[in-house]
């Protein structure tokens, strides 16, 4: 059975799969997540629901996995070491050059999937410059972190104003990797400021302010992650991949 990952097939595996295939786009992160976090939790939590969902449904012919983009546009944490950032603009760009690489080989089919939470705007531009040009593509844009489902695992204040290295990103890397998680340097941070604010102004909700990282937090962490855990990480991934495998199907 062919691998359902591009970088592991030949040039000939390839080309034989064909053009009218679902082309899977990971995009995520690599930056600070606190001190019980490794930096590359963005990188390896989509790279795990990506592998989980390949495993689980070794019958589904109609998708690739791209290979993840790893580097992408984190400049709100860069005051923090472990953050490596591309420019906004010049990030854009690189997508779309790559992105265009398939619309002109005939590929028609392309699911964005992204894991930070900073890009967000940053696809929702890729994608409209895409199909702009390309008219027959169809581009789904999904983050994951943003699927429905989530609030009956977390609670409703931490899943909305817990934006980083908290309850939920914590639970996920406990479920998936727990080596990598430092138990003893789990402690409680603050959530977002928004949370108590009446204001007009905020940070993440409808009338924004731009924000880096340390006007929200001096320790990096947005959110509780004293009460993850990997019981709470394996319902969360179950969501992801449930809606993933939605998203798939009304992609035929």
């Amino acid at each position: 059975m062919l691998s359902k990952f591009w970088s592991d097939l030949s040039s000939e595996e390839i080309k034989k799969i064909g053009k009218n295939i679902i082309l899977i786009f990971p995009f995520s992160s690599v930056e600070q997540h606190g001190s019980h976090l490794p930096s590359g939790t963005d990188k390896l939590i989509l790279e795990g629901i990506l592998e989980k969902f390949v495993f689980n449904h070794p019958k589904l012919k109609n998708f690739l996995v791209l290979p993840n983009i790893s580097i992408g546009s984190a400049s709100e944490h860069l005051n923090f070491e472990g953050t490596i950032s591309a420019n906004s603009t010049k990030y854009i760009d690189y997508i779309v050059s790559i992105v265009e690489q398939f619309c002109d080989r005939k590929y028609k089919k392309f699911l964005f999937i992204n894991s930070h939470g900073g890009q967000i705007s940053h696809l929702d531009i890729v994608a409209k410059e895409i199909k702009s040009k390309y008219k027959s593509v169809d581009i789904i844009k999904a983050n994951y972190f943003l699927f429905n489902g989530y609030e009956k695992i977390i609670n409703k204040k931490e899943l909305s104003y817990g934006y980083h290295g908290g309850e939920f990103e914590t639970s996920l890397m406990l479920y998936l990797y727990p080596k990598l998680v430092k138990l003893n340097k789990i402690e409680k941070h603050q959530l977002s400021p928004d949370i108590n604010s009446k204001n007009i102004i905020s940070y993440e909700k409808t009338i924004k302010r731009a924000w880096n990282t340390t006007d929200l937090s001096k320790s990096g962490i947005i959110g509780d992650p004293t009460k993850a855990s990997a019981l709470k990480g394996k319902k969360i991934l179950e969501v992801t991949l449930n809606t993933l495998k939605k998203i798939i199907a009304e992609m035929k």
